[in-house]
């Protein structure tokens, strides 16, 4: 497995923390610009810094449709929080099928980048019992809550998504095979007040559909 370093992240935000919570917000449109490599790396680390609880955390892994962040190729990838590093697992333009993925919602095309969560479930029910499936949704949701204040923190946006379950999986595949998708959240720059940037969204259907 190769993995490519991500920037040292930022210990300090654009905006402070009472501000930055008033501006946290779901975005309702992203144009195209793209984010940077530091703001998607201190993203990434905070989003994933662990949490006190009886229960230790690293059941929910993270992957992501990289669709435009200076200094990364574009492709889907996956984070590893402890070499705080990513693995490419494929290059390629794939903001169509990241809306696609998304519910077919324009926004998870338009987005910087998507991050999918996902949990090998049937272990950690196995190991946890009905609690499990509580305890992998608390950690996704806190992780896409902390990538939430992040990104407004830094003066970007975010927004959280739906999704197909299996196609999330079946794209990230052979790598996230045999796990679940848990939640999305989709990181990039709002239109600007007035602004209208069309998606141009072009959806792949599945396979077998007319």
């Amino acid at each position: 497995m190769t993995l490519t370093p991500l920037p040292s992240p930022r210990h300090e935000a654009a905006r402070g923390l009472g501000e930055t919570i008033q501006r946290r917000g779901s975005t309702r449109q992203f144009s195209h610009a793209t984010i940077t490599a530091s703001e998607l790396s201190t993203t990434l680390w905070y989003a994933t810094r662990p949490t006190e609880g009886d229960v230790a955390g690293g059941l929910v892994d993270v992957y992501l449709a990289v669709n435009a962040v200076d200094g990364l190729p574009s492709g889907a990838v996956r984070y590893w929080p402890e070499p705080h590093a990513l693995e490419i697992l494929s290059e390629g333009s794939y903001r169509s099928k990241s809306g696609y993925l998304c519910l077919e919602q324009a926004l998870g095309a338009d987005a910087a980048a998507v991050i999918y969560f996902v949990s090998p479930l049937d272990g950690v029910l196995a190991a946890y019992g009905d609690r499990g499936y509580r305890l992998v949704n608390l950690e996704a949701g806190l992780m896409g809550g902390r990538a939430y204040l992040v990104a407004y923190g830094l003066g970007f946006g975010a927004s959280g998504l739906t999704f197909y379950d299996r196609e999330v999986v079946k794209f990230f595949s052979p790598s996230a095979s045999g796990q679940d998708a848990i939640f999305v959240t989709a990181l990039g720059r709002s239109v600007g007040p007035g602004g209208v940037e069309a998606s141009g969204l072009q959806i792949t259907p599945r396979a077998g559909d007319a």
